[in-house]
């Protein structure tokens, strides 16, 4: 097995914050039932192959695609990543390795941790996994954001927020919605370039529950915010652990491939009974180093599987005369 360290993950990282063990479980367990499935999936993939025509050439061009990030990504992403990421992604990864690892001041505490091949494989694949998972919980955020401001929603300040709406006698022991059939007139608005424009009274309604039911939401997320203040962990705190495998659901065979082909690429062996065997031992920064790469190569994995798939949707509308055909 090669030496890890040899790879240039002998330089520590600044580490803040700690993440909740609860939610560290929660992902290492999505991580470890995908990986779970991933021979199941294998088997179906084959019996698939025999059925496509076109199909089958763009996934091999995505198989490679992937594979070939795998084989040249070299640790310097991680210094590129750091820069460029969203800062609460990186902070979200550092937090998630640093509560795994340890929060030991490396210049005070010399941390080896030692094992066999086979089980840094099991830890690397769950870490790569929540790398892609991270990645997947940053676009839905971007989504639910650019949502929110296309609906001219904001969240007010934790200090305006203190009574909810749950506890407002406007809806204790209330249903949701309102009862609109007997009601009648209008509602008069000044609208900035037509002057005062009339609504229907029982639409007015309908709109201002939706704009309420829009906050009580983003009220309770609020709710669940500790003392991190990063978007992305608070996020993932409200899900529970079938919803965060939902997260990697979507990570196809040619994927798996990818972050196996780079974890063995790192060890240096694929065989499982050689990894059974050989020892591997490194001390805590070399291997807060090594899961960070891993993270990165995770997100990056997720990143590029989005953008090829949106390239080949943009050819295949112009192919169909900018019909938006998919395949089935």
């Amino acid at each position: 097995m090669k030496c890890l360290a040899s790879m240039g993950l002998s330089v520590g990282l600044p580490f803040r914050g700690v993440l909740p063990a609860t939610l560290q479980e929660k992902i290492l367990v999505a991580a470890a039932q995908m990986r779970a499935q991933s021979s199941v999936r294998r088997r179906s993939l084959i019996r698939v192959q025999a059925q496509c025509s076109v199909d089958c050439q763009v996934s091999e061009d995505r198989r490679r695609f992937l594979l070939n990030y795998v084989q040249k990504v070299e640790p310097q992403i991680m210094e590129q990543f750091a820069e460029h990421a969203p800062a609460q992604v990186v902070d979200a990864m550092r937090t998630t390795i640093s509560n795994m690892v340890g929060v030991l001041p490396p210049h005070l505490f010399d941390v080896t941790v030692s094992t066999v091949g086979e089980s840094l494989a099991q830890l690397m694949f769950s870490v790569i996994m929540t790398g892609y998972l991270f990645r997947n919980a940053q676009y839905r955020l971007e989504l639910q954001r650019s949502m929110d401001d296309a609906d001219g929603l904001t969240l007010p300040p934790s200090s305006e927020s203190a009574a909810t709406p749950a506890s407002s006698p406007l809806w204790d022991g209330f249903a949701e919605g309102s009862q609109l059939t007997k009601v009648q007139g209008e509602v008069l608005r000044w609208h900035n370039e037509h002057g005062i424009t009339s609504v229907p009274a029982a639409d007015y309604i309908s709109m201002l529950e939706n704009e309420v039911a829009a906050l009580r939401k983003q009220v309770m997320m609020r709710q669940y915010q500790g003392t991190t203040s990063n978007e992305l962990l608070d996020y993932l705190k409200c899900l529970d652990t079938k919803a965060l495998g939902q997260l990697t659901a979507c990570a196809g065979e040619d994927i798996m491939e990818a972050m196996n082909a780079f974890i063995h690429r790192l060890l240096g062996s694929s065989d499982d009974e050689e990894l059974r065997r050989i020892p591997s031992q490194s001390n805590a920064v070399e291997l807060a180093r090594l899961l960070f790469w891993l993270m990165c190569v995770g997100y990056g994995l997720r990143t590029l599987e989005v953008r090829f798939d949106m390239e080949q949707s943009m050819m295949l509308e112009e192919r169909d005369g900018g019909l938006g055909y998919l395949p089935p």
